[in-house]
């Protein structure tokens, strides 16, 4: 299919989409048929779609070509001769489930319309009761996509959550709920489960750039608006057994600051972190849609949900943009993109309060041995060595050996040898004299 029908040269870039349905490629089959792919790419917040739009003349999509519902979709997107000869792109729009089909006469068309999502009903139709205790946000992603045996990727900080119902709700509106209140983004693509902190992606630098000469015949519309939008969040919670009130702020500048627009909050929170990450999200959420341009284009396949473009050519709406939604659409027409964006603002971000350290038990300190005092009369056992002939320094000693001894007497007035010992039992030990204190127990 030709993207631009001005365009005639031999390498005319084109954009020619596959099908598969149930692994079965069905380009042939579909050919003659073929009206129109519309590939809608959403960023988070609801599933990617695929509408496969077919001429119906010979009603055989009504007869013996009817799909089923729950059918496997595959689809993709070859930009050939893109951005010059032999320059080549393609778009992987994903994994489908065939879930709507749609016929109408006049002129007769048949529309089959795949949504991103398991092939198993349960997981957007199963309505769930179950309370989670102790755990982050990726241990509910994780244990939930196990569940439907999906892929599973979380590209965002640890969150934990102490405590959270799930009340009567699909695990697909629960999971893309608690995302929400936290401030993070969730869509299913090609099988997989992917959580993801849209701030750390807002930040990644524009894939590239579109003027207002890539609008086609100047459909655009700009929003700038200051209603909606918040400098900061007051959140009042109560927490404790005691059910008490607490009341905390957070914002990019002061709460009483000249420009300040603060959201109030009323919310369950389990702690000051818990309201704080909710009320970050509420406010980035919110302040989205302060700027804001929606327009279509002719496609650039570079630019797809999640990325982020630089706008320019626009006067004051230039600037850096993320993208919330592409609607990519392959027809005899051409090939063109709906683009949803918003304004890449200063993001409200909680970042929990690293806790203090714990102080290290005081290791007891261990108490001097209170000093033995020795009488005359002691029987002790002498550790063997130096006995002196009297108290006074430099007299002359003999080695004697280790045993009982008897205190004769003490406090020598030569004060240098203060014990006299006298063995009890000659044949362990042999001591007669004056001994150093210290020398037996």
């Amino acid at each position: 299919m030709s993207t631009r029908k001005e365009t005639k040269m031999a390498n005319a870039r084109k954009a020619k989409p596959t099908v598969k349905f149930n692994g079965k490629n069905v380009n042939e089959s579909i050919a003659p048929y073929l009206k129109k792919i519309v590939y809608t790419d959403v960023a988070c917040g609801s599933s990617d779609s695929l509408d496969i739009v077919l001429q119906n003349v010979d009603m055989k999509w009504l007869n013996t070509w009817y799909p089923t519902k729950g059918d496997k979709i595959d689809a993709s997107i070859l930009f050939e001769n893109w951005t010059e000869a032999g320059k080549n792109f393609t778009t992987q729009c994903g994994n489908f489930v065939l879930d709507s089909i749609g016929f109408t006469g006049g002129p007769l068309e048949a529309t089959f319309g795949g949504l991103a999502i398991p092939a198993s009903e349960s997981f957007k139709e199963t309505e769930r009761t179950k309370t989670w205790k102790s755990v982050t946000i990726r241990q509910i992603g994780s244990e939930i996509a196990k569940k439907y045996g999906l892929g599973f990727c979380y590209d965002a900080n640890k969150i934990s959550i102490a405590k959270i119902e799930q009340s009567e709700k699909t695990d697909s509106a629960f999971l893309y709920s608690i995302c929400s209140s936290y401030g993070l983004a969730m869509k299913v693509y090609r099988g997989k489960i992917i959580i993801f902190d849209k701030g750390k992606y807002e930040k990644k630098s524009p894939v590239t750039t579109i003027t207002r000469k890539d609008f086609i015949d100047d459909e655009w519309d700009f929003k700038d608006t200051l209603t909606g939008t918040y400098t900061g969040a007051r959140t009042s919670y109560k927490s404790g057994s005691d059910n008490k009130e607490i009341s905390t702020f957070i914002g990019l500048i002061k709460e009483n600051a000249t420009g300040s627009r603060v959201l109030r909050i009323n919310e369950q929170a389990d702690d000051i972190n818990d309201a704080k990450y909710k009320a970050a999200a509420r406010v980035n959420e919110s302040n989205e849609s302060a700027t804001t341009l929606t327009g279509t284009i002719w496609a650039n396949p570079k630019v797809m949900a999640g990325v982020t473009i630089t706008l320019s050519g626009l006067g004051k709406a230039n600037g850096k943009y993320y993208v919330d939604q592409v609607k990519t659409t392959v027809s005899s027409d051409g090939t063109t993109q709906e683009i949803e964006i918003h304004k890449c603002q200063t993001r409200l971000v909680h970042v929990p309060a690293t806790p203090a350290p714990s102080k290290p038990a005081k290791t007891p300190q261990k108490q001097p041995a209170k000093k033995k005092t020795y009488k005359v009369g002691d029987i002790v056992n002498f550790h063997g060595g130096m006995y002196y002939y009297s108290s006074y320094p430099g007299a002359k000693g003999y080695m004697g050996n280790a045993g009982p001894a008897k205190i004769t007497k003490v406090n020598g007035s030569g004060k240098a040898h203060p014990y006299h010992l006298v063995t009890i039992n000659w044949s362990k030990t042999h001591c007669w004299g004056w001994v150093n204190s210290g020398t037996f127990d």
